[in-house]
């Protein structure tokens, strides 16, 4: 063996006995009595300690579904978003999404009070308990909702008011079920301002999973891809551009997390998804063909006259010209919309044959009232929301007006209220708490109760455990004096049952404050046995008196005897 293996050879073995000796002392330190051993052993065995990788193992995208000359990863549905565009359109699908975008811009101002819809800027609760804001918390949201309501920092005529945006990213949503925005930032990163953006031109960037292409299936599968892969871009605070503006399958734009908000209401597990959403007119595409042909089948009644509902059969002979003008005259008087529902009358002997004897028109009229309930329960709303009152059974009247609040009440509770929860949530994280992470943005009067609701329910509170001072609380009003028990009845009588004596407490035991009221003992009763006193009705107490009732008692006696 040379010199130098015999070198390395003992600096290994230096190494171990290092390694062994480090451990031992590290050992006795954590057993000192000497924080300061402990804290410094602490440290020493944290920094020899293997680094544990806490990134997922598995991928989320099918990594061999990307161009890696487009650098995006386009959505793998069939519909595209052009087609989605057009769907919108029809007649249904249009009042459903201008209902939901109306039914969310009442909630684009500042709450008037309590009873009204709007939102709220509010410090963020702690533990489910909200705070309390003092005058400088109240400035800080008094300024959030000034920003939110000019859309940013931009010009007065710069930007969209927030009832705008919230409009336009709404209908993105509802539609192709990808909403997007972008956040301006000046050069510190601090937010400016807000734009709606067109959705359907934003894709989500091949460098958005960079860390699904270091697998080795991807790499061993997609070598070539792999190779001629293009580089993700400059990466910035940890991240890749994350999305890219598309124009005409040319990327335009790169953007960071932090540059544009990028949202999806329906996400999915599914590796083929590439992390787009399903629009709910892709499951509606069915529905809405069928919608189509229907109108389609309507509009040719009148473009191309009445539909053949039966035959004239003309008695008799006729030659050739009289059944040609008699054509014509039938058709003048049939074809056309301004003709549509007349009766004809010709000079000639026909006899009618029907040939509809069937239920076409009504089956069509239920078929139609089928696909709108289809439609509107994929977008989890009543149909009476978009002014189609075909829930209520034929022939019913105000019986069920209460179960038709109920049905609009239960759509927006599924439908409306979900929409602006996942608004909510997007507002604050890309704009509110960019602004100050303390506060955050809330929807309120969904739900809240009207001002007779209110007061209907103080009043059945105050019959049940709250007193009339707490009420008289809740409005800012000065207490009365007693005032501070409830009017429960079950409450009252058990009050006024402790405080009324127990008369038939003998025992002197139930009421320690207060002596039982004496009760004269009665005379024992006289068994039917016993014979009676003749002398009960002259019984007294006083000696005298006893005396003369028993000398009345027996001169009755000699009277009765006959003895004088």
């Amino acid at each position: 063996m040379g010199d130098l293996a015999k070198q390395l050879d003992d600096i290994t073995l230096e190494e171990q006995r290092l390694q062994a000796k480090r451990f031992r002392i590290l050992e006795k330190a954590m057993r000192s009595d000497n924080p300061d051993d402990i804290v410094k052993a602490n440290q020493v065995f944290n920094s020899i300690q293997p680094k544990v990788e806490q990134n997922p193992k598995a991928f989320f995208i099918d990594p061999l579904q990307f161009n890696a000359n487009l650098g995006f990863k386009d959505k793998p549905f069939a519909l595209s978003y052009i087609t989605l565009r057009q769907m919108a359109k029809t007649p249904i699908i249009n009042s459903i999404i201008k209902t939901r975008k109306n039914q969310v811009a009442d909630f684009a101002d500042p709450q008037e009070n309590k009873y009204s819809t709007g939102f709220v800027i509010r410090k963020k609760p702690k533990f489910g308990v909200e705070q309390k804001m003092d005058n400088q918390d109240k400035k800080i949201a008094y300024s959030i909702t000034d920003f939110l309501l000019k859309g940013g920092n931009r010009g007065y005529w710069d930007s969209d008011d927030f009832d705008t945006f919230i409009r336009k990213i709404v209908e993105d949503s509802l539609i192709y079920d990808q909403m997007t925005f972008e956040c301006i930032r000046n050069r510190r990163g601090k937010l400016e301002s807000f734009i709606a953006t067109d959705a359907s031109t934003f894709r989500i960037a091949d460098s958005y999973f960079a860390k699904d292409y270091e697998n080795d299936f991807f790499k061993r599968k997609g070598a070539d891809v792999w190779e001629n892969k293009k580089e993700f871009g400059k990466k910035v605070n940890g991240y890749y551009p994350s999305y890219v503006q598309v124009y005409q399958n040319v990327k335009v734009n790169e953007f960071y997390p932090w540059e544009l908000c990028f949202a999806v209401r329906n996400p999915s597990t599914l590796i083929n998804a590439n992390g787009y959403g399903c629009s709910e007119l892709e499951e509606l595409i069915n529905v809405v063909t069928s919608m189509l042909w229907g109108d389609e089948y309507n509009r040719r009644f009148f473009s191309q006259g009445s539909a053949p509902k039966g035959l004239l059969r003309i008695k008799g002979t006729n030659n050739e010209a009289a059944l040609q003008q008699f054509r014509q005259q039938w058709q003048s008087m049939i074809s056309g919309v301004m003709q549509s529902w007349k009766t004809p009358v010709v000079e000639a002997d026909v006899e009618w044959i029907d040939l509809q004897k069937n239920n076409r028109d009504m089956e069509y009229t239920a078929w139609m009232e089928y696909l709108i309930k289809l439609a509107c329960a994929i977008y989890s709303i009543d149909p009476t929301e978009i002014g189609w009152d075909i829930s209520r059974p034929q022939g019913s009247g105000g019986l069920f007006e209460g179960s038709q609040q109920y049905r609009l009440q239960h759509s927006k509770d599924k439908g409306l209220y979900p929409l602006l929860k996942f608004l909510q949530r997007k507002l604050n994280k890309y704009i509110v708490e960019q602004i100050n992470p303390d506060f955050e943005l809330v929807f309120m009067g969904l739900n809240g109760l009207t001002i007779e609701q209110e007061l209907d329910m103080d009043i059945k509170k105050l019959n049940s455990f709250v007193t009339v001072n707490e009420i008289r609380q809740k409005y800012e009003m000065n207490p009365l004096k007693g005032g501070d028990n409830p009017n429960n009845p079950t409450f009252i009588q058990s009050k006024n049952m402790a405080n009324t004596p127990n008369i038939f407490n003998m025992s002197g035991e139930g009421n320690e404050e207060e002596e039982p009221e004496e009760v004269p003992e009665e005379e024992p009763e006289t068994s039917e046995e016993e014979e009676e006193n003749p002398f009960e009705e002259y019984g007294s107490s006083n000696k005298a008196d006893l005396e003369n009732a028993f000398i009345k008692a027996f001169d009755d006696f000699l009277k009765q005897e006959g003895i004088q």
